[in-house]
């Protein structure tokens, strides 16, 4: 009976801690569930993302192409000295406009004036010698109808006429290349145009043995622009030509200078090469514009545009709309329930800050402009209202196939 009560108390201790432990761990596990479940109730929900979007413009848009292009005067002219002798005079200003006949330069005229003074004398001679024979001529042809004279002698009065008559007409000749060669010592202007600088200076010999150069004019006005077209666009331009009615179509061209002005001044299409050029693949085209001011000078290079097409209703959206993905394009429009949606289109061109979409969109299709940075398809969006000016719609502003 004594052993029995002197039993170890430890089994008892034992027991009760290892409860006191399980009614902690329960507690501990409860509460963790209870302030998960806190946590969660007090999480706001995620906001919608703030995007600005609006429908597609819907407009007419005139479709243009764009060339590189080099202005080229119509008439470009070489002043050339025709005759031989020492350049006398200068009269004209480097580099300004001159008309057609004016004065340029005198080549000195004393040799060329003694010539024809010589060949009018000739001439005078020449002329007085067939007066002369004429009238033994009328005589001796009444002596031989009265067979006075012999018919040797009548012969040779009449032979005697004819070769002075040839000699008079020799000396007329010569007179006439006397006195053109005396007008070559006046160089003139052969068109109006903007005259370059002078090649030659006064004082030295001209034209011996070649016609040497002196100057050269161009023409200011119109002036040509050469630019080259592909086949593509050659192809474009022809299935363009004719309109609904049978009609050529004309294609006004627009010239863009080298600091991106526009001149003010509409062009046309004045010819194109026989032949596609085979190296290039490219078919040689020449435009003119009038060029009333001599802004426009030869040599300078300008893009051309041309208006192929007005294509009817089309839709334009913002550049900053379109979203690439290794090249292919899409949009993000807004769906039902304001969910994010990708839509793929196809573009037809761009100008003017304006995508023309060519296919995948539909008017009604509100897309996302401002903040597409922000959003991707299937999240939520709040629309902000439209700024109080609207945007004006670029319906008029050409685009760039």
């Amino acid at each position: 009976m004594s052993r029995s009560r002197r039993r170890s108390p430890y089994p008892s201790r034992i027991f009760l801690l290892v409860a006191m432990l399980v009614c902690l761990a329960v507690s501990g596990c409860g509460q963790g569930d209870a302030d998960k479940e806190k946590a969660t109730a007090k999480a706001p929900a995620a906001p919608a993302v703030m995007v600005a979007a609006k429908k597609p413009v819907v407009a007419d848009v005139p479709v243009t192409a764009e060339f590189v292009g080099r202005l080229a005067a119509k008439e470009n002219i070489e002043v050339r000295a025709r005759v031989e002798g020492y350049l006398k005079e200068r009269l004209f200003t480097e580099g300004a406009i001159v008309k057609r006949g004016d004065l340029l330069f005198v080549i000195e005229p004393r040799q060329y004036q003694e010539s024809l003074r010589k060949a009018q004398a000739e001439l005078s001679r020449q002329q007085a010698l067939l007066s002369k024979a004429q009238v033994d001529f009328g005589r001796f042809e009444q002596l031989y109808k009265q067979r006075a004279v012999s018919r040797d002698e009548y012969d040779t009065k009449f032979t005697n006429q004819r070769e002075l008559a040839a000699n008079v007409e020799s000396a007329k000749a010569a007179v006439e290349t006397a006195e053109r060669d005396l007008g070559y010592t006046k160089v003139t202007a052969p068109i109006t145009g903007r005259i370059g600088k002078a090649l030659v200076n006064v004082g030295n010999l001209v034209g011996k043995g070649d016609n040497t150069l002196l100057a050269e004019i161009s023409s200011i006005d119109p002036i040509y622009v050469d630019f080259s077209i592909s086949e593509r666009d050659y192809l474009g331009f022809v299935a363009a030509m004719q309109e609904r009615d049978g009609k050529e179509q004309e294609f006004p061209l627009t010239l863009v200078l080298a600091d991106d002005s526009v001149y003010p001044q509409k062009g046309e299409a004045d010819m194109a090469e026989r032949a596609v050029d085979a190296k290039t693949a490219t078919l040689g085209v020449r435009g003119v514009f009038p060029n009333p001011k001599g802004l426009l000078k030869p040599g300078q290079y300008a893009k051309v545009r041309a208006l192929l097409d007005t294509r009817q209703g089309a839709l334009l959206v913002p550049q900053r709309a379109i979203v690439d993905i290794q090249g292919s394009k899409s949009v993000y429009v807004v769906g039902p329930g304001d969910v994010i949606e990708a839509k793929a289109v196809t573009l037809g061109g761009s100008k003017d800050g304006s995508f023309v979409i060519d296919s995948g969109l539909t008017p009604s299709d509100l897309v996302v402009v401002e903040g597409v940075s922000k959003v991707r398809p299937g999240v939520t969006v709040k629309i902000a209202p439209e700024p109080a000016t609207a945007a004006t719609a670029p319906a008029a502003a050409p685009v760039k196939p």
